[in-house]
């Protein structure tokens, strides 16, 4: 059997265990919805959007030799996992399953029940440790904070080899070319984006920018604001915690003083002009801000983003992805369902 195979094979349990618990309508989906909703915070229907639209589990054959070429091997693979978007846990022991066949992963003390059932689906496919122990030779593949990174690689004996991938979020880039009886469709789909997981993911929408002037990027606004509004009835805000609605409270204050703002079911759509930039925080908040370039007011944030959401000229797509080789460039509403092909996060940290 060739390399590609034997690599192929190792995967191929963790996928099927991947495939029972998207199923909500057998016993292992339905109790994964029960745990998950329990560990990550989310709504129920947060929980439900998160797995319809985001569990890669069944990609196709094209990602997963995608996937196996891009990942080095390793003598033992280590997974670290962050606790913000639980299906990432998937894809990440993915990548260490095609690197090596022994893989140890230490799951977030704070959302440990997506690894565990991943496990249960695939007895023996990997190991769930308390802490890990790499050597020379071994690669660790962690996610997380840059602060705990930080902190990792410095604890790291010589010879292993780290992939990091920290504190990130996502952009939206709408060309003001974009057809007025487009864009309702277009914002349907990027509040999606916003309210999955919260907001609270490295690949999350925070700040939209809109390439034409301030009147439009004030329609954008609003409109997204509505959208947002219509899927909090529908998709409801899980729990937050005290200091995450302190800081939405905060924000609000100062979009308000400084520009427009605009209700969004919980959250709040604030918009701005030129080099008028506010960071939302998590909680289904987002910025909208005009400007006549895109890549210079995307120039100070570039090293933080992981994905951009385009809609608009090829020629600015183009612009995009020369300016953004760390993030994926991608349509409106894929932000958080890329191809199953390799780690979300291409920024070299």
């Amino acid at each position: 059997m060739s390399d590609l195979h034997t690599r192929r094979a190792r995967l191929e349990p963790l996928l099927e265990s991947a495939r029972s618990l998207a199923d909500g309508t057998n016993e292992r989906g339905k109790q994964a919805r029960q745990r998950l909703v329990a560990s990550s915070g989310l709504s129920p229907e947060g929980v439900e959007l998160a797995i319809s639209r985001c569990l890669e589990s069944r990609p196709t054959e094209i990602e997963i030799e995608a996937l196996i070429r891009s990942t080095p091997t390793a003598h033992v693979a280590h997974v670290l996992l962050s606790a913000n978007v639980f299906v990432a846990a998937h894809r990440a022991i993915a990548i260490g399953l095609v690197a090596s066949e022994t893989v140890r992963v230490r799951a977030s003390r704070r959302e440990p029940e997506m690894a565990e059932l991943l496990l249960a689906g695939a007895p023996n496919c990997f190991q769930l440790v308390d802490e890990l122990s790499p050597h020379a030779g071994d690669r660790l593949w962690a996610y997380g904070s840059d602060a705990t990174l930080e902190e990792v690689a410095v604890t790291l004996p010589p010879g292993v080899a780290l992939h990091a991938h920290g504190t990130g979020f996502g952009a939206c880039v709408l060309d003001g070319s974009t057809p007025e009886a487009d864009l309702d469709a277009l914002l349907t789909r990027l509040a999606e984006d916003v309210a999955l997981f919260d907001q609270r993911g490295c690949l999350s929408p925070r700040v939209v920018l809109v390439n034409a002037g301030a009147g439009f990027a004030r329609d954008v606004a609003k409109s997204l604001s509505l959208q947002l509004e219509k899927l909090q009835a529908r998709v409801p805000r899980g729990h937050l915690e005290a200091s995450e609605l302190a800081a939405i409270a905060a924000y609000r204050a100062t979009a308000s003083f400084t520009g427009e703002v605009f209700a969004a079911g919980l959250g709040v759509v604030s918009v701005g002009e030129n080099a008028t930039w506010l960071m939302p925080p998590t909680g289904r908040n987002v910025h909208v801000l005009s400007t006549s370039d895109v890549t210079k007011s995307l120039s100070s944030l570039r090293p933080m983003l992981t994905s951009c959401a385009f809609a608009g000229s090829a020629q600015l797509r183009n612009a995009l992805r020369a300016f953004l080789p760390g993030a994926r460039v991608c349509n409106v509403g894929e932000m958080q369902s890329p191809p199953f092909d390799g780690p979300v996060d291409r920024r070299e940290l």
